[in-house]
């Protein structure tokens, strides 16, 4: 999403809000992740909220804090990180896993799936759920087609 900054003689300013939530996320801490960006233009603040687990302690947040204030005072933006609790069950890193919902789903499938299609059937969905994945892989990312663009090159040799 774009922000308009501010508007000059030479024309308009904007403000790449992906791009700004892509330079934050890159260096913020793992377990930190960057909800959403905005931008106010008329006071040049750019709010960041930051999603992290409840006991982050409070150096972790002011030495970031500081961080990005200094990082983007040189294009004359102020920063304002904006702090986001997750709660204790959305936290992987600290949730065990059978206390997701998703694991409990998962569980319910394969066990329907035991009986209904058998071991033979499961395997078989699983080889298709793994080549479908793959061919995906390779379609769909970067990754995979610079993958491709490699095996293209090494076949040309």
């Amino acid at each position: 999403m774009l922000f308009l900054w501010t508007t000059t003689k030479l024309g308009k300013v904007w403000i790449d809000g992906d791009a700004a939530k892509l330079i934050i996320s890159r260096r913020i801490p793992k377990e930190l992740y960057v909800q959403d960006v905005s931008f106010i233009g008329e006071k040049n603040l750019l709010n960041a909220y930051i999603a992290a687990p409840e006991d982050t302690d409070l150096e972790t947040r002011k030495s970031l804090e500081t961080r990005f204030g200094d990082l983007f005072a040189k294009s004359g933006i102020t920063a304002q990180l904006n702090w986001v609790n997750v709660a204790p069950q959305d936290n992987r890193k600290t949730t065990p896993l059978w206390m997701m919902p998703l694991f409990w789903a998962v569980a319910a499938a394969a066990l329907t799936a035991l009986f209904h299609m058998g071991i033979k059937g499961i395997v078989w969905s699983v080889f298709a759920a793994v080549v479908g994945y793959g061919a995906a892989w390779i379609l769909i990312t970067e990754d995979g087609r610079k993958q491709i663009g490699a095996l293209k090159e090494h076949f040309r040799r």
